[in-house]
């Protein structure tokens, strides 16, 4: 099913002076963590619709300054705090979405769609190797979209905005006070052709499940390409589908998560708008999150619940995946999050234990 996706494109906003202003949503209890000084008010709900993929509608001229500060606020009592005297509608709908309207006297008034923006996030400086304080760690990620002439592979930057399933994401790594923060979204060429077109033939009918094991992993290697960055940058790199429908992959030496963005289909409704109250919404940001375990060095568990579980190690019955991690687990992520950078055997291997 190929994602409708209307995505209007991003703006960049820079930080107040003397801080900056963050904006950070938790899907699944639905609450809202903002310190914001006198941004404009369209420019805090484009944040606010591209940190939830909420559809965002204002009435047209309405304007304000808002400054807020408050953390764990129910989604309602959050727009309260931030719109003072404006009125507004907020209608969270897992099958369809959420929506939020601000006007002045009558929603119908609200029909001018907010363009999605970005904050640009105070980044924390990495720590030195046996001085963890327990400080939240901001992880810069970049998002990619690979570009292709095949279909399969093309991934179209106006479908997916991946920054609600990272929102999924944070709120899952939450225990571990450590952040990913998404990066304006970049397109990506492959740097082999011949290894395009021999991925693209993963697709053709016929192709074995066999095949596509044997096959997929050295082919992607050749086909994207070594960024510079690797091993000091988290790297998202999504493509529209892949062979067998697999969920998503970390390439340990490339210091990237490959995600299909077919995948996303289930979770966004015909006028683009993020079901982040859904059940599937969950599972894919479950997907994402066990990933970017493995970008900080984290191995498989058989243990049920824990969020770094695989299916063939799996122990005992029942589903299966979680959001639980270890002391242990939560501990080797922070010393590989001390880095600034993923797990990439030979650039940035896995830090050695403190004697």
């Amino acid at each position: 099913m190929r994602l409708l996706l209307t995505w209007i494109g991003f703006a960049l906003l820079l930080p107040a002076a003397g801080a900056a202003n963050s904006v950070v949503w938790h899907p699944k209890a639905r609450t809202f963590d903002m310190n914001v000084r006198a941004m404009g008010l369209e420019q805090l709900l484009g944040v606010i619709k591209a940190e939830t993929g909420w559809e965002v509608l204002v009435e047209p001229g309405l304007k304000g300054r808002v400054g807020v500060k408050f953390r764990e606020k129910p989604a309602a009592d959050a727009m309260r705090l931030l719109l003072g005297d404006k009125r507004f509608s907020l209608v969270p709908r897992t099958k369809g979405g959420t929506r939020l309207m601000v006007y002045e006297s009558n929603r119908r008034g609200a029909t001018q769609q907010v363009a999605a923006a970005m904050l640009a996030y105070e980044e924390a400086e990495p720590l030195g190797q046996g001085r963890d304080d327990g400080r939240l760690l901001t992880l810069k990620v970049k998002v990619h979209h690979l570009k292709s002439s095949y279909a399969s592979i093309n991934a179209d930057s106006k479908l997916t905005n991946i920054r609600p399933l990272l929102a999924g994401v944070n709120e899952m790594w939450q225990s571990t006070n450590i952040r990913f923060v998404a990066d304006r979204p970049l397109p990506m060429r492959a740097a082999d052709r011949d290894a395009e077109k021999a991925f693209a033939g993963l697709f053709k009918p016929g192709v074995s499940a066999t095949a596509v094991a044997q096959l997929q992993s050295r082919i992607l290697h050749k086909m994207l390409p070594d960024l510079p960055d690797r091993g000091k940058v988290f790297h998202i790199v999504v493509i529209y589908t892949m062979p067998r429908a697999y969920g998503a992959v970390y390439l340990p030496a490339k210091g990237m998560v490959l995600m299909p963005q077919v995948k996303f289909a289930a979770l966004v409704d015909a006028n683009g708008v993020w079901k982040d109250g859904s059940p599937v919404f969950f599972a894919q940001s479950n997907i994402l999150a066990h990933e970017m375990g493995h970008s900080l060095s984290l191995p498989h568990v058989a243990t049920q619940g824990n969020l770094m579980i695989d299916g063939k190690l799996r122990e005992g019955g029942g589903v299966g995946p979680g959001d639980r991690l270890t002391a242990k687990q939560i501990i080797a992520a922070r010393r590989q999050a001390f880095s600034g950078g993923p797990y990439v055997p030979g650039l940035n291997p896995k830090p050695i234990k403190p004697k």
